[in-house]
């Protein structure tokens, strides 16, 4: 009996979910490099350690990287020490964006208090950390959710989402959309012509953009409104976009998320975008019930 009621313990931990093995960087890594690492493996945060002690540093998270490009408080580093040139201020320490001193969680965190930390904190994930303060994992939004998306929910996804949500043109800058999502604490923006969505863009797209670096052979100055000058239909995601509809179960709304492997869902009613749920959305609205 003891021995079930350990393991029905041990199933409700934060190791069971998170993410082993998880890579990290030094601090002298290069800002691009770090950019590209991220969009190469679809990280949204990339830990720092000391190369001798394996200790944490810090951690670079994608908003870290937007909040450089947008005109954040990491905008310094372009404006100040780099004299605005962005390609200047990609090849300085991935350190400079970092965020330092960072707290995690235990091993014996669970799952249920991961998620209310998650929920109250507004941050995406958390690393794992041993007692002597090296990596044991991470745990992020989207790995509860794979967890509580196996409850059932009274919750619709009208109940829990952002309705009338911030949406731009097809034809507005990179560059402005950084500043959107910086100022407003966005992820992601819906993209609309004519009151019709045909698309929505990430922050995880514009970090894609950089990291693929095909603009830096012919820009000449390097500043920030030369790199991202292009119209965001250039980078949003059209093709292949998912939705979802008010009355769909906030589980359902999970699963499909799981399913798809994306963050986030415009929410169409009659053509029209009525709003938009998010992994952080259904967090929210599931580990109430937990």
């Amino acid at each position: 009996m003891a021995q079930k009621e350990s393991q029905k313990v041990n199933r409700n931990l934060i190791t069971e979910i998170s993410s082993k093995n998880v890579i990290s960087v030094p601090p002298t890594m290069r800002i691009i490099e770090g950019i590209q690492m991220m969009s190469r493996h679809n990280f949204r945060r990339l830990p720092i350690t000391d190369a001798g002690t394996k200790k944490l540093i810090g951690i670079v998270t994608l908003t870290d990287v937007i909040d450089m490009m947008g005109g954040g408080n990491r905008y310094n580093l372009i404006a100040v020490k780099h004299k605005g040139s962005l390609l200047s201020a990609l090849n300085d320490n991935l350190r400079e964006i970092a965020t330092e001193n960072v707290t995690g969680f235990s091993a014996n965190t669970t799952i249920k208090d991961a998620a209310k930390i998650l929920v109250e904190s507004g941050h995406g994930g958390f690393p794992i950390l041993k007692s002597d303060n090296t990596l044991e994992g991470i745990v992020t939004e989207y790995d509860i959710i794979k967890r509580l998306a196996c409850q059932n929910s009274d919750l619709c996804v009208s109940d829990v989402m952002t309705k009338n949500p911030q949406v731009i043109s097809p034809d507005m800058q990179i560059s402005k959309v950084t500043k959107i999502i910086v100022a407003h604490g966005y992820r992601r923006l819906p993209v609309v012509k004519d009151n019709i969505l045909i698309g929505i863009v990430t922050a995880t797209d514009i970090m894609g953009y950089i990291g693929k670096g095909k603009i830096f052979s012919s820009m000449q100055s390097g500043t920030v409104d030369e790199i991202l000058n292009l119209p965001v239909r250039d980078i949003m995601t059209a093709a292949d976009l998912r939705t979802v509809s008010p009355e769909l179960s906030v589980t359902d709304a999970a699963k499909e998320m799981i399913t798809n492997g994306v963050g986030a869902f415009p929410v169409i009613s009659g053509n029209r975008i009525a709003g938009i749920v998010t992994e952080f959305d259904l967090v929210k609205a599931l580990a109430k019930e937990f």
